[in-house]
């Protein structure tokens, strides 16, 4: 047998991470246990190793990543910076304010390329293991099942993020080449690029075979992946694919399961409680420890939140904050002034222009672990995917099949979040818009909107810079990179027309040295739409 690793490093996920009741002894957080390959794939106690592991990156990509690339969590920053909706300061530099910025760091050569695809191939990998030796594991078949199908679940969700990041969208690109399909740990090194249809066709593949296997899978914590968590990402992926029949079909399976939306209260509250707090609309969610924490670095961190009364500075609110993000003024005045969830407000007190001209925004605020006193611990509980996001997908497909449902699912939504001015359009492209609009205003940070979308809707990005008499628009540097830029224009504008390379990222350098199966004809173009 080939082998693809000599030691397997098990990363410590919190305790309350356990993967059933009878592996305490393995919850011990210690930082890493090393264990013969031969060991670990012999039975299920070392598969559920090395799938703790592979959660353990895909919430967290904790060795060396950090910010935007560190994990789903982190991939939540990422694909709104990449949007319109977000402006980010420069107060701390690093690859948040590279994504919000636009600068040349995705290509082959310059930077940042491989950050989303070595985070996802390393998850990817040790999955394999899982899927490769599980069936043939010591232990209980329903076990072997619950390995198995949670590892193809993580394995449909890295390729689903990364045909999403290399390539264009699915209804333009069928045939243009997507991503590498690695599916044995056995797997020669050199592989060519699958094409995009076959990658989305491995993704729907691992999703059923995992929805089938985890049918009667019970979870111990929002945390782990169920068939709820899988539907969901069938979901998402139909959407992408326009295939409208079983986007609706999968998202109502998962919405009504969840139908409970959160109130007012709970959506204002700060969304870093959704697990402890029980908010019944969520359907996975994750939450940081002593031992998974970033060091500061969530997105509740970079939020320019904190209540006045604590100050402007860095170390004067509940947690380190740095200060980075504010809403957009174009996204700001999406909301209306008298809806329930509006929570925009401009910290004026003794912020310089930079910031005091700039909507904050309330839905990620954190006060730590010490009951409000500043410097406290940045502990979060992350909302990974909630229903309210799978009545959206489901008011899209009904709109697009014309089925009469599109505005009654669109109105139950608008209904719990407060909106008095409701929509109207029963059909057409008026009511898709006003989905579109509902997905940007209620979905932001979640990773699903933002970039993501642009691309799957074939939008332009459009950015709006700060003037004299529109002081709520992007910075200068947010708009510099973009196409049409005219600083001294009476309305600056940057924009990138949809599909644009340079909202993608290229190949690695490394993977095209190192892949005899690739060469530099297979390498995406650095910008244009080709």
């Amino acid at each position: 047998m080939k082998k693809i690793f000599k030691k397997i490093q098990i990363l410590g996920l919190a305790a309350a991470l356990g993967l059933n009741s009878g592996c305490s002894d393995f919850l011990e957080t210690s930082s890493s246990v090393d264990t013969s390959d031969e060991l670990v794939i012999s039975n299920t106690a070392g598969l559920e190793k090395v799938l703790t592991s592979a959660y353990n990156q895909l919430f967290f990509n904790p060795q060396g990543a950090d910010r935007v690339y560190a994990g789903l969590t982190g991939l939540q920053m990422y694909v709104d910076l990449g949007g319109a909706d977000i402006l980010c300061h420069t107060n701390m530099g690093g690859n948040q304010l590279s994504t919000y910025r636009y600068e040349p760091t995705k290509t082959q050569a310059n930077g940042q390329s491989d950050a989303i695809w070595s985070m996802m191939y390393k998850i990817i990998n040790q999955v394999n293991i899982i899927i490769d030796n599980a069936e043939n594991a010591q232990g209980e078949q329903a076990t072997k099942d619950a390995l198995l199908g949670q590892a193809k679940a993580i394995r449909g969700i890295c390729y689903f993020h990364l045909i999403q990041n290399y390539q264009q969208t699915y209804a333009i690109a069928k045939t243009k080449p997507g991503v590498i399909l690695r599916l044995s740990s056995e797997d020669e090194k050199s592989l060519p690029r699958s094409t995009v249809q076959q990658t989305y066709d491995q993704i729907v593949k691992d999703l059923t075979d995992a929805k089938s296997l985890l049918g009667s899978y019970s979870r111990e914590g929002k945390w782990f992946i169920n068939e709820d968590v899988v539907t969901g990402h069938l979901a998402r992926v139909y959407l992408v694919m326009n295939d409208w029949s079983k986007a609706l079909s999968s998202a109502s399976e998962v919405y009504n399961k969840y139908p409970t939306l959160m109130s007012k209260e709970q959506y204002r509250g700060g969304f870093d409680d959704v697990i402890t707090k029980n908010y019944p609309e969520v359907i996975w969610a994750v939450k940081f420890t002593d031992q998974n924490n970033l060091g500061g670095g969530t997105q509740f961190n970079f939020w320019f939140n904190q209540d006045a009364s604590y100050g402007e500075g860095f170390t004067d609110g509940p947690i380190y904050s740095f200060l980075d993000f504010f809403a957009d003024g174009k996204y700001e005045q999406l909301f209306e002034k008298t809806e329930d969830r509006y929570q925009f407000w401009k910290r004026t007190n003794n912020a310089s222009a930079e910031w005091s001209t700039k909507w904050a925004y309330d839905k990620y605020k954190h006060y730590g672990d010490g009951n409000g006193a500043k410097q406290s611990n940045t502990r979060p509980e992350i909302s990974l995917m909630r229903s309210a996001e799978m009545l959206l997908i489901m008011a899209e497909a009904s709109a697009e099949l014309n089925n009469g449902q599109g505005l009654a699912h669109l109105t139950k939504l608008q209904k719990a979040r407060g909106v008095k001015n409701l929509t109207t359009a029963a059909s057409g492209d008026n009511l898709l818009e006003a989905i579109y609009v509902e997905r940007r205003k209620e979905l932001l940070c979640e990773g699903v909107t933002g970039l993501y979308d642009l691309l799957r809707l074939q939008k332009p990005l459009i950015r709006y810079q700060e003037t004299p008499t529109y002081k709520e628009g992007h910075y200068t540097w947010g708009v510099s990179y973009l196409n049409g830029y005219v600083a001294n224009s009476a309305n600056p504008t940057g924009t990138f027309p949809s599909n644009d390379y340079r909202l993608l990222c290229q190949i690695p350098q490394l993977e095209i040295v190192n892949n005899e199966a690739l060469t530099e004809a297979d390498q995406n173009p650095y910008n244009g739409t080709k």
